[in-house]
């Protein structure tokens, strides 16, 4: 009678599992989500090499959300005295957004996180040198 309750319990973990697969993956699909565009500011009116650049997201619709590493990269040229890099990434409503970068060691940068391009949810200044983040949990549609 316990080989049968083990493998009842067992079997009724698998199916719970299952059955949470396949709602992520329909949440995914179908669920609210944002264009989030992550952007890095370094003070320098050059292009200028940030490192450790990550973020958090999807590259499409019904994709997981995941870390992307990008490793190295560099800003490009802006209006102003700055530069900048930006990339767009799809985050579910309700779910976290984030990303960091760490400038040369003698620049200070800036990350803001935005929604539809448009409408700022993080914002933060790094100090010279140090690493940037900007981290926020996107909110529910209305």
């Amino acid at each position: 009678m316990t080989k049968t309750r083990t493998t009842a319990a067992l079997s009724a973990a698998a199916l719970v599992a299952i059955a949470m697969t396949g709602c992520a993956q329909i949440q995914r699909q179908v669920g609210d989500a944002w264009s989030v565009t992550y952007e890095v500011t370094v003070d320098s009116p050059d292009a200028t090499p940030l490192h450790d650049v990550s973020y958090v997201g999807a590259e499409r619709r019904g994709d997981a959300p995941e870390t992307h590493t990008a490793g190295s990269t560099t800003t490009k040229a802006t209006e102003g005295e700055n530069t900048s890099w930006t990339h767009d990434s799809i985050v579910l409503a309700e779910d976290d957004a984030s990303v960091r970068a760490t400038p040369p060691a003698d620049r200070t940068a800036s990350c803001r996180i935005l929604l539809d391009g448009k409408k700022v949810i993080a914002e933060a200044h790094g100090g010279v040198g140090q690493i940037v983040r900007c981290k926020a949990t996107t909110p529910k549609f209305d």
